[in-house]
């Protein structure tokens, strides 16, 4: 009875000591050959966003890797990215609903379709998808400005620049003018924001902010209206344009009024910001949660917070700046167009 009792229990050790799935990456994705087992195809050739339906693809591969799916418009010049990795893409891991990585808004025309890989040097060509039907309109729940007029923005004392008028179809905020940026429009409206410079070896260079007061959001008084006290809830989106240099940073700052006196004060209350880095060229989408914004590590600017936490509901303003990589002496800069929030999940444009 005692053996029997000694087996059985070692064979629940045994099984309890057993994984049903393999940690880390397998064999084959080391040491495989990489080949396509299966190419790039899609459910459907046409296809009518406004009627809510999608796109959704398929490829098949020999073993993991990275890869992306490229969507390019062929009239409109608009771009979709869908990345992963995968050996078995299917039609749940890549599908789309129309909306864009890279604007301008994709429109009623055909769209190639290809598959690249980050570290193999093959291109697999999908389906010509011809759109016949546009996403509806994405809505945001508070605009922040689509810098269309009188925006409210205004430069920090520290700025390199005071220039910002409308200049053509812009806004402009240029130490330097950087010829790249004459030929760049809107991607939403007529105008758009741009900070820029040339030969500049400060890792700041300009800046500005603008109050809730004095933003496009239409219920703000001395606060941004948003309607929820949990950053993870509420999502910063804009358009953001890059030159393709690699040294651009994009800084996004928001300050508290911690003790809601109507005034922010740099010494005692927060400032929680963060910063992108601009390594992209055109103008692509970004939206980030207002839970990965830290505190302000500079002392003297935002860097003691009175209530010892992020209070996104006594935001009184926000800068954003322009920022170079220690050393740089190129050109930098940033384009910037219709900054918003949005609720829950972030603006799919």
């Amino acid at each position: 009875m005692k053996k029997h009792l000694i087996i059985a229990l070692s064979l629940v050790l045994f099984a309890a000591c057993t994984k049903d799935e393999i940690e880390g990456p397998e064999l084959q994705d080391i040491f495989g050959e990489f080949a396509v087992i299966q190419g790039l195809s899609s459910d459907r050739t046409t296809v009518d966003f406004g009627a809510g339906e999608t796109v959704r693809f398929n490829a098949e591969l020999t073993i993991r890797t990275d890869w992306t799916l490229h969507i390019l418009g062929e009239s409109s010049g608009a771009k979709k990215e869908i990345k992963g990795r995968e050996r078995v893409i299917n039609q749940d891991i890549a599908k789309w609903n129309g909306t864009i990585s890279f604007a301008p808004l994709f429109g009623e025309e055909d769209c190639i379709t290809y598959m690249t890989f980050e570290n193999h040097p093959d291109t697999l060509i999908g389906p010509t998808i011809t759109v016949t039907g546009v996403k509806p309109e994405d809505n945001v729940d508070i605009l922040i400005s689509d810098f269309e007029t009188n925006t409210g923005w205004g430069t920090f004392a520290e700025a390199a620049a005071t220039n910002q008028n409308v200049s053509g179809s812009y806004f402009v905020q240029d130490p330097v003018n950087v010829g790249q940026f004459l030929s760049v429009n809107a991607p939403q409206g007529t105008r758009h924001w741009r900070m820029t410079a040339n030969n500049m070896n400060s890792v700041f260079i300009c800046g500005a902010n603008t109050t809730a007061a004095g933003s496009q959001d239409s219920e703000a008084d001395t606060y941004f209206s948003i309607g929820t006290n949990n950053p993870e809830n509420v999502y910063i989106n804009l358009l953001l344009y890059g030159l393709g240099d690699g040294n651009t940073r994009c800084s996004i700052g928001f300050q508290e009024d911690d003790n809601l006196d109507g005034i922010y004060d740099r010494f005692t209350e927060g400032t929680y910001n963060t910063t992108i880095a601009v390594d992209w060229q055109g103008w692509k989408v970004v939206s980030i949660p207002l839970s990965d914004f830290q505190l302000s590590t500079v002392g003297g600017f935002g860097n003691n917070d009175a209530t010892g936490q992020q209070d996104i509901g006594r935001i009184i303003s926000m800068e954003v700046l322009l920022l170079a990589v220690e050393g740089t002496s190129g050109q930098i800069g940033y384009g910037m167009d219709y900054l918003n929030f949005t609720y829950f999940a972030p603006w799919t444009p």
